[in-house]
């Protein structure tokens, strides 16, 4: 039996506006991610899609840094557990 305990990962969760212009969307996701410009992109369509996408996966702190970095940009992101 393994005594590791589960990983306590959260993720950064963008969430789709109607305001927000998406070749500024698809920028900033390059910037902050070093996404390339196609899954920027791909990103960006999967939060208008379905209303939200997860953009970054990780330790609570980094992601509540992510979404402040997020929020100075003036997107719409939260944080939310990753369930096991």
């Amino acid at each position: 039996m393994s005594d590791q305990r589960p990983i306590d990962e959260w993720a950064t969760i963008l969430w789709d506006d109607e305001i927000t212009l998406q070749p500024y969307v698809v920028h900033v996701l390059e910037r902050r991610f070093g996404a390339s410009r196609e899954r920027a992109a791909e990103l960006m369509e999967l939060a208008q899609r379905d209303g939200r996408v997860a953009v970054a996966h990780g330790a609570r702190e980094e992601q509540e840094m992510h979404v402040a970095g997020l929020h100075a940009d003036g997107l719409l992101a939260t944080l939310e557990r990753v369930e096991p």
